[in-house]
């Protein structure tokens, strides 16, 4: 993996109240140690080795390509600071008006009638962008569900 996919993919460190200045300094490759470290680039896609379907696997190969484009920044316009990157109409849902509503249904099908498979549901994840994000998907599948519940805070 080259210095720029390596960058584009890495996550800054938090440094309370830090400048950019510091923030920069206390990335793994300003690090005394990143002369000791050995960069390797991930060539295999490991989900495909579980996904016995043709279809699926060849869907989940193209799905994985499309996202290190992305990552590597070879796919989409750039303007200003920011890629643009166009989504293909197949990955995208069509909301009602309500996009929350929206994606727990799509991710989550069973809980509109009641039914809850685990092994369905580990297999399944929604990203959220913010905590607030978060807590109304959380807070529209807890209101589908009529069991008793309890939250843990920690």
């Amino acid at each position: 993996m080259d210095m720029k996919s390596l960058k584009s993919r890495q996550i800054l460190p938090v440094i309370p109240k830090g400048s950019r200045q510091d923030i920069v300094s206390a990335t793994i490759n300003s690090s005394y140690l990143w002369r000791n470290c050995t960069v390797l680039r991930l060539t295999n896609y490991l989900h495909l080795n579980s996904v016995e379907n043709a279809v699926e696997k060849q869907q989940v190969e193209q799905f994985a390509k499309w996202i290190a484009a992305i990552g590597d920044g070879t796919t989409g316009a750039s303007t200003e600071d920011c890629l643009e990157v166009d989504i293909p109409d197949d990955m995208l849902l069509l909301s009602n008006g309500d996009t929350i509503a929206t994606i727990v249904e799509s991710t989550f099908p069973m809980f509109q009638n009641g039914s809850c498979n685990n092994s369905f549901l580990e297999t399944r994840a929604i990203l959220a962008p913010t905590l607030d994000v978060v807590n109304a998907v959380n807070d529209y599948m807890s209101s589908m569900h009529e069991a008793e519940s309890r939250t843990y805070i920690s």
